[in-house]
């Protein structure tokens, strides 16, 4: 991997395309605009010593990229990044393949775009648009990293990308590949209901990913208008290796057994994204998208111990076709209208074979539909307008109305029409050129996981799930209060109080069948505060800067089985993660610290209440551009390591029934340690 990278590097260096001011020392030199949005030119970025636009986003003051979700269709999908105004045709997890397809030397500015609430960021109330330079030529980049985990393997990752013109079009192509490794350690301590200590287990975890992705995309003029085009394609499987001792009482001498755990999961997928965008004159324009994803996944599990073995087999393909159209009117007009219209096609067959054998052979185990398979067509029409009142308030509303066919055929048959409407509206005020307030409500409706339609197991955790036939989505009305103010110098600090109702709140019940499944369990409301913030601290130490992000959240539901007020499941209470960066432009270099605080949550199943507690994870790097034409990153993750507690407490037949015992876990993974080495080409 090496030889290939240093090859790589090689052809570079001798077409002359490397960067030429690769080796300099970074000035910050640059003036940031605040007004009417904070623009960051790419001079800001020097610093940092970028070597992708994924590099630059990732240092923009008060910004968190989001790469979107996983649901089905592309408007609810949106991540919070344009490219040149526009939201580039892939789904969750391929903006990040898309930016750093995008050189640094290509960028020439980044725009954050405060109330962004459009249809090509939907929901998004800080957008990051990236503007390309109009003139860039070829430029790429290739990154060699080698990572040491604890169980002291090195594992290679490699990236080469790289962006140019080819005749009329303009194209960039990305090839990546790694493996990455999961070691860890665990100790369980089962007790009876009593407290006293039955059984002790010592775990073993050797978990790898190989991966491969390729990714590409083109544009060029064609009917008036820009033509572009993205394809994905991605294998990553993911192994697993678990051997745990097993003890009666506490772990002392010999173990009483073994119980071992071979888990093979294999996932390829591919997507392609077809969008064509032309301005109409006067602000309008006009966008077409076209969409289709398929994927195929397939997991095999077989858990052996004394006495017993377990043996499942999965198998789901999914399928996804999405077409959108809309008109927009843009620009400083004082009346921004935008119309369009989104229908999306989505299937999912699932087949789970699951026996287990207690001593006369494998025996089939039956869980409800055990082989479904869930269609949904869905379609969307929406109108958004923004008003300008003044010179200093915008009035944006939006209303969209959703109608959808979902047929799920198993052992239960069902099929549902459904319809929703979702209306949106906020005030956006601009106290200052360096302070923006914005209060917004807006309705959405949650998207339904299709693998909860179909039966699932876990079986470490001896957790089989039947599938719910009769899933029907939650609905979220949000209310929130943003504040937004940036200051010269890369300061920013962004907060945001909300408070949530969700109706129809999904989680974990006993179907008729007996079978455990998620289904509607009943309304709930959550609320918090959100912050992010950028402080240079060159008045204490020059080109120095602490950079933040976090959460604090409350919820309030009560439970249908106790008919007691508890949290939301997994709504995590704290959130919080920090970063301190010193440049060095005398040595070209930079180093930092990072931090992420302990969190925690609560899973609520008909029989067991989970608790998960993750410690406090600390980090550090240190970067340089001294080598010439390179820039080179040793990063420590999980300094002193990354601890985790789960606690199982379990009841008969149910929460509401008598206390049986507990399971209490402690897991550690080691430290990390990387090497990168990265070249523009």
């Amino acid at each position: 991997m090496s030889l290939v990278f240093t090859s790589l590097a090689a052809v570079a260096a001798g077409t002359g395309l490397a960067a030429s001011n690769a080796g300099a020392a970074p000035e910050r030199t640059a003036t940031v605009t605040v007004e009417p949005e904070p623009v960051y030119p790419a001079e800001f970025y020097a610093a940092f010593q970028p070597q992708t636009a994924l590099d630059m986003l990732e240092r923009t003051p008060g910004f968190t990229l989001s790469e979107g979700s996983s649901v089905r269709g592309f408007g609810g999908a949106a991540g919070n990044v344009l490219i040149d105004g526009q939201r580039p045709t892939v789904k969750a997890g391929g903006i990040g393949e898309v930016l750093r397809r995008i050189p640094a030397a290509r960028v020439e500015r980044i725009v954050l775009l405060r109330g962004a609430d459009t249809a090509e960021a939907q929901g998004q109330v800080l957008v990051a648009n990236v503007v390309l330079r109009a003139d860039a030529t070829g430029s790429g980049n290739a990154t060699l990293t080698l990572e040491h985990t604890a169980d002291g393997i090195i594992s290679p990752q490699a990236t080469i990308s790289y962006a140019r013109a080819i005749g009329s079009w303009q194209t960039s192509i990305e090839l990546s590949g790694e493996i990455a490794r999961y070691p860890s350690d665990a100790v369980y301590r089962i007790a009876d209901a009593g407290g006293a200590l039955t059984a002790t287990r010592i775990e073993e975890i050797s978990g790898r990913s190989p991966e491969l992705g390729l990714a590409a995309s083109a544009s060029r003029a064609a009917f008036g208008g820009t033509l572009t085009l993205n394809g994905r394609l991605n294998w990553d499987p993911y192994l697993i290796d678990q051997t745990i001792a097993l003890f009666a009482g506490e772990a002392s001498g010999a173990p009483d057994g073994y119980r071992t755990i071979d888990y093979d999961e294999d996932k390829s997928s591919g997507e392609l994204g077809v969008d064509w965008t032309r301005a109409l004159g006067k602000g309008w324009s006009a966008k077409l998208v076209g969409l289709g994803r398929v994927e195929a996944f397939t997991s095999d599990e077989d858990y052996t111990e004394p006495g017993y073995r377990g043996v499942s087999a999965l198998e789901q393909k999914p399928l996804e076709l999405v077409a959108r159209g809309t008109i927009t009117r843009g620009g400083s007009a004082a009346f921004r209208p935008e119309l369009g219209a989104e229908i999306a096609y989505n299937r999912l067959t699932s087949t789970l074979d699951y026996a287990e054998d207690t001593g006369a052979g494998l025996v089939p185990v039956a869980l409800s539909n055990a082989d479904t398979r869930v269609s949904e067509l869905r379609g969307e029409a929406f109108a958004n307008l923004t008003l300008r009142l003044s010179s200093r308030l915008e009035l944006e509303t939006g209303a969209a109305f959703e109608m959808s066919r979902i047929r799920v055929t198993g052992d239960t048959a069902s099929e549902e029409s459904l319809s929703y409407l979702k209306p949106s509206a906020a005030l956006v005020w601009s106290l200052s050129a360096n302070t923006q307030l914005r209060l917004g409500a807006r309705r959405t409706v949650d998207q339904l996981d299709f693998g909860d339609f179909a039966a699932s197991v876990d079986q470490a955790d001896g957790r089989p799930l039947g599938g719910n036939a009769q899933l029907r989505p939650a609905r979220v009305t949000k209310a929130s209060l943003r504040l937004d103010h940036r200051w010269g110098g890369g300061g920013a600090l962004s907060l945001e109080g909300f408070h949530q109702w969700h109706e129809g709140m999904l989680g974990y019940f006993l179907l008729p069948s007996g079978d455990e499944a998620l289904g509607t369990i009943g309304n709930a409301r959550q609320w918090g505060l959100t912050a992010q913030g950028a402080l240079p601290l060159d008045a204490l130490l020059p080109r120095a800067r602490l950079s933040a992000e976090g959460t604090v959240r409350g919820s309030h539901f009560r439970d249908p089985l106790t008919q007691e007020v508890r949290d939301m499941d997994d709504a995590l209470p704290f959130k919080l993660s920090a970063e301190f960066r010193h440049d060095v432009p005398a040595l070209r270099s930079s180093w930092g610290v990072t931090y992420k605080a302990a969190q925690q949550g609560e899973v609520f199943y008909s029989a067991e209440h989970l608790f998960w507690r993750e410690a406090a994870v600390w980090g550090g790097y240190v970067e340089t551009t001294a080598l010439a034409g390179y820039k080179a990153t040793l990063t420590f993750t999980a300094i002193g390591g990354e601890d985790d507690y789960r606690r199982r407490r379990f009841y008969r037949p149910s929460r509401i029934g008598a206390f049986t015992g507990s399971e209490q876990r402690d897991r550690t993974k080691g430290m990390r340690v990387s090497l990168s080495l990265s070249r523009q080409l």
